[in-house]
C-alpha cells in the first residue's frame, strides 16, 4: 500500500508512464551523447520534480516539528494530568510564526501537483473522474488507517480507565492534522474546474478571488463576526492554489529576477504594512484558522522565494544523475554527487512515508505525553522527581528536553508511518467488485418491491450508474468523514465506525469509476 500526498503521479497505464518518462522534467540535466547511450538501456523513470518533493516533505517536516514543541502536559495541584499549549504565549513566537507558517506554501506546491496532473490525465484522453479516481485513493486510504486504528486505540484507553476528558483531548489533538486533508479533497475534486478557469482568464480569475477574500476580511472587521472569516475556507486556499498554477506555468520561462524580487518586496511590505495597522495579527497561525488575506500576501512572498531558489535546489539535487553514468571512480565520490544522492534518498522516503508521518505525528505525541504523564504521578513521591518528567513550559530544563523529545518523536513517527504504510488494504479492483454486489442486491431489492406491488421494474438504471455524480458524491461522503472525524471525534467509538464507514464508501463509490476493460478483438 503505496500511498502518498506526492503528485504529480504516473498514470495507471504503463504505455503513458513510458510516454510520461520520456519528458524532461524542467530542472532535470541534460545528458552527454554517453550517457545517453547508457540511459537508453535503463529502465525508464516517472518524470518527477525533486526540488517540489523536497519543499513538501520539508513542509510536513516542520509541521510536525510544530506541533511536537506546543504539545505538552503538566500535573494540576491535584496530582491530574492536564493537557497544555507550549510556545504560544513566548516571546518572539509571533515573528517566527512568519517563518513557520509554510500551509500557503503547501497549497502553492499543491496547484502546481494539480495542474500538472490534470494536464496528463487530459493528454492522456482521460477524464475528470479518472483524474479523481486515483487522486481520491491516495488521500482517503491514509486517513482511513489512521481513524479506524486510533479510534481503536482510544475506545481501549477508556476502557482501562483513562478519564473522559483525556479521551476527549486526545481524540481532539489526534484529528488536529485533518482538517488539511477536508480541504484539500475538495481543491482536488475541483482541480479541473480551477484550471479551466485559470486557463481560459488567469488574471481575472486570481482578481475575482482576491476581492472576495478582500470583501470577507472587510466585513469581519467592520460587523465583529468572526464566524463570517470562515467563508474564506471557500476562497482563499482555492486562491493560493492558482498561485501555484501560476508557478507551475512560469517554470517553462526564465526567471525575471527584477520583477519576482519586486513582487516579494511589495507583497512583504503590504503584509507588514497590513499588521501593523491592525488589520491582520502579527501571529500568522492566528490568520489560519479561519483564513484571511494575511495568508495569501505570505503565499505570494513564499512563491516568489520557491521560483528564486527552485533552478538551483533542482540542479544541486539532480547532481547525481549528471554523475551516475561517469567511467571514474572519482566521478562517483565526487561530494555533489554524493549529497545529492543522500538528498534523493530522503526525497523518495518522504514520497512514500510523507502522509504517513503527517497524520500520525498527533498520535505518537499524545501516547508519549501519556507515558510521561503516568510516570510523573508514579514517581511524585519523590521531591522534584515529577518535575524533571513533566518540567514547567518555557523553564530551562523543558528547553533542554525539547531537542531529545523531538528526536524521539521523529523517530517513532517514521518508524510508525513505515509499518502503517505497508499494512494491507483493499485493492481497487475489490472495492469495485463491493460496489458491483452492492448496486446488484439493491437492483435485487427494487425487483422484489415492484413484484410485489405489481409495478413493472423498467430498464432504468441506478442514479450512481452516473460517473459525474458518482465522483461528486465519493469527493461529498470523503470529505464528510473526515469533518465528522476533525470536528466530532473519533471517541467514542461510534464515532469511529461512522467515520470509517463514509470513507471506505467513498472510496468504493470511487473505485466503481475505473472503466471496465473492453476485449481487443472484433
Amino acid at each position: 500500500m503505496t500511498l502518498a500526498l506526492n503528485d504529480p503521479l504516473p498514470s495507471d497505464d504503463r504505455q503513458e508512464n513510458t510516454r510520461l518518462a520520456a519528458r524532461p522534467t524542467p530542472n532535470a540535466t541534460p545528458a552527454s551523447p554517453r550517457s545517453q547511450t547508457e540511459s537508453d538501456q535503463s529502465p525508464a523513470k516517472p518524470d518527477r520534480d525533486r526540488a517540489i518533493d523536497l519543499l513538501r516533505f520539508g513542509c510536513l517536516v516542520v509541521v510536525v516539528i510544530l506541533h511536537s514543541m506546543m504539545s505538552a502536559a503538566v500535573l494540576g495541584p491535584d496530582g491530574t494530568v492536564e493537557p497544555a499549549v507550549a510556545l504560544s504565549t513566548t516571546a518572539g513566537f509571533a515573528a517566527a510564526s512568519w517563518f513557520f507558517q509554510i500551509m500557503p506554501l503547501f497549497f502553492i506546491i499543491g496547484g502546481y501537483a494539480g495542474i500538472t496532473g490534470w494536464r496528463r490525465t487530459r493528454a492522456a484522453g482521460g477524464s475528470w473522474t479518472d483524474y479523481l479516481r486515483a487522486r481520491l485513493r491516495r488521500l482517503v486510504v491514509p486517513v482511513t488507517v489512521l481513524i479506524g486504528l486510533a479510534g481503536l486505540g482510544l475506545s481501549a484507553a477508556g476502557e482501562l480507565g483513562v478519564p473522559s476528558d483525556l479521551m476527549t483531548e486526545a481524540s481532539r489533538r489526534i484529528g488536529q492534522p485533518l482538517w488539511f486533508l477536508a480541504v484539500y479533497v475538495g481543491l482536488t475534486a475541483f482541480v479541473p474546474v480551477a484550471v479551466h478557469f485559470h486557463e481560459t482568464a488567469p488574471r481575472r480569475s486570481l482578481a475575482i478571488l482576491a476581492g472576495a477574500v478582500i470583501v470577507v476580511d472587510g466585513l469581519v472587521a467592520v460587523t465583529g463576526v468572526t464566524g463570517l472569516g470562515c467563508l474564506n475556507f471557500l476562497l482563499v486556499w482555492p486562491l493560493i492554489q492558482q498561485l501555484g498554477f501560476f508557478f507551475a506555468d512560469a517554470l517553462d520561462r526564465p526567471v525575471r529576477m527584477p520583477v519576482t524580487c519586486f513582487v516579494l518586496v511589495a507583497a512583504l511590505l503590504t503584509l507588514v504594512g497590513l499588521v501593523a495597522a491592525g488589520v491582520y495579527s502579527p501571529n500568522m497561525l492566528v490568520n489560519l484558522n479561519p483564513p484571511t488575506g494575511a495568508l495569501v500576501l505570505l503565499g505570494v512572498v513564499q512563491m516568489c522565494v520557491l521560483r528564486l531558489v527552485h533552478s538551483r535546489l533542482g540542479r544541486m539535487l539532480n547532481a547525481a544523475d549528471a554523475n551516475m553514468h561517469g567511467s571514474t571512480t572519482e566521478a562517483a565520490l565526487e561530494p555533489r554527487a554524493l549529497l545529492a544522492q543522500i538528498w534523493g534518498r530522503a526525497i523518495a522516503w518522504g514520497n512514500r512515508y510523507g502522509m504517513y508521518v503527517y497524520l500520525w505525528h498527533m498520535s505518537i505525541v499524545i501516547v508519549l505525553i501519556g507515558g510521561l504523564g503516568a510516570l510523573a504521578q508514579a514517581v511524585s513521591f519523590v521531591p522534584g522527581a515529577s518535575g524533571l518528567v513533566l518540567p514547567e513550559i518555557g523553564s530551562s530544563w523543558w528547553w533542554a528536553t525539547r531537542l531529545p523529545w523531538l528526536i524521539v518523536v521523529m523517530a517513532l513517527s517514521g518508524l510508525v508511518a513505515t509499518a502503517v504504510e505497508r499494512m494491507p488494504f483493499p485493492s481497487e479492483q475489490r472495492l469495485a467488485s463491493v460496489g458491483r454486489t452492492i448496486v446488484e442486491l439493491a437492483r435485487e431489492m427494487r425487483g422484489r418491491e415492484a413484484a410485489t406491488s405489481g409495478a413493472g421494474t423498467g430498464d432504468d438504471a441506478p442514479t450512481l450508474g452516473r460517473p459525474r455524480l458518482r465522483a461528486a458524491i465519493a469527493v461529498g461522503t470523503a470529505a464528510t468523514g473526515i469533518a465528522m472525524a476533525l470536528l466530532i471525534g473519533i471517541a467514542p467509538l461510534i464515532w469511529t465506525v461512522a467515520a470509517a464507514g463514509l470513507l471506505i464508501g467513498s472510496l468504493i463509490l470511487s473505485a466503481g469509476l475505473t472503466p471496465p476493460r473492453r476485449p481487443t478483438g472484433r
